[in-house]
């Protein structure tokens, strides 16, 4: 029997991009793992991987890409996966055409699937000239939608915004965006960084984007005033300018606060284990779509986090993290302190974490919901 065959398309791969190149990679290299005939195509350059070939386009989802996919899926026909972030598809986050093309592969009966891991652009008045790429983007959408013979969103909260473009029988599902940080048992990687870091630490994973910065520099300065003998660390590419930026703010802070920089998975693996707990502050909110929250609860830490308008309801029905309004550093520095002090919740929280990360959001959980609906399809 041939093995399922997938081709992946995607903005982002390998060595370029971020979050959904890496995504894209864990998603691939998890279906060939499971002996899937995996084919991932992407803009250049793209990383050789073993196990998935990989296919550089030759323009940026343009007309020659549509050539040059359809001259493959002549030859090689499989399931059609469209990590879909609207930006990474060229035009200037208008590319209305490639979309069209899609749906035609899905009328002329490919198996077309898209992952939303962003819905469009909002409207907004701040600069309203960028509304047209509001308007374009949910036209994106519905013909995205339209395309589909499954849609799948990163968030439960996607669906709001694309149920009332989707034909009334399209099956959407939620697949959680897994950490990219697997755990790895490293003993003398931990003493190394708890040697570093102190006995009280409070850390904070990700990038350090300008939106979760204005949430941490408040928060950051009560809990530190209030905690004397706490340390902060941040894990992660941006770290090292945070904590430069914050030691510029207040002197008095200089020998407190500590960035590691960016880390390969293993050592960042070990640097997340050697904090007690970590504090990840969100101005929408934790989501299913937040790999930094994944890999304190990969990583079996505890984690403090926001309860704002896109958060899913998993986080309050599992208690897999501890949660606080956004904007409230006072709450949050309450919070922290309480969990510092008291271990037994810590632990139990961090099993809860780890349990729900496991059982709801964990990669094999993505592959077994694509791979059940290939074999449904199949049986059909």
């Amino acid at each position: 029997m041939a093995p399922d065959r997938w081709h992946i398309i995607s903005g982002e791969y390998p060595p370029a991009g971020a979050g959904v190149a890496d995504y894209t990679a864990q998603v691939a290299a998890g279906l060939a793992a499971r002996g899937a005939d995996v084919h991932v195509h992407a803009p250049a350059p793209l990383a050789p991987t073993l196990d998935v070939a990989v296919h550089p386009l030759p323009d940026l989802f343009g007309a020659s890409t549509c050539r040059a996919l359809a001259q493959t899926l002549g030859r090689q026909p499989g399931t059609l996966l469209v990590q879909y972030v609207a930006n990474a598809l060229g035009r200037r986050g208008m590319n209305i055409g490639f979309c069209r093309w899609l749906r035609q592969q899905h009328e002329a009966g490919a198996d077309v699937r898209v992952m939303f891991h962003e819905p469009y652009f909002y409207f907004g008045w701040r600069r309203p000239w960028r509304n047209v790429l509001a308007i374009v983007q949910r036209r994106m959408a519905r013909e995205l939608l339209r395309a589909s013979s499954e849609a799948y969103l990163s968030t439960a909260t996607w669906r709001r915004y694309l149920e009332p473009w989707a034909p009334a029988d399209l099956s959407m599902h939620v697949l959680p965006i897994p950490s990219s940080i697997p755990r790895v048992a490293d003993e003398a990687g931990l003493r190394r960084w708890r040697g570093r870091f102190g006995t009280r630490v409070a850390g904070h994973f990700g990038t350090f984007g300008s939106d979760v910065a204005r949430e941490l520099l408040p928060l950051l300065r009560q809990l530190l005033l209030q905690e004397p003998s706490l340390t902060f660390v941040g894990v992660g590419d941006g770290s090292d300018r945070f904590v430069r930026d914050l030691r510029l703010r207040d002197r008095a802070l200089q020998d407190r606060v500590i960035s590691t920089g960016r880390l390969d998975p293993a050592d960042a693996s070990a640097a997340l284990q050697a904090c007690d707990l970590l504090v990840q502050p969100y101005p929408d909110g934790v989501t299913t779509r937040r790999t930094s929250a994944m890999a304190g609860l990969a990583n079996g830490v505890p984690i403090v986090s926001t309860d704002g308008a896109l958060t899913e309801g998993v986080w309050r029905e599992t208690g897999a993290v501890a949660l606080v309004r956004p904007g409230d550093p006072a709450a949050l520095a309450d919070l922290v302190s309480t969990l510092l002090d008291d271990e037994r919740a810590r632990r139990g929280l961090a099993a809860r974490g780890r349990e729900t990360y496991a059982r709801e959001f964990a990669l094999e959980v993505t592959l077994d919901r694509l791979t059940h609906a290939s074999a449904v399809r199949a049986s059909a």
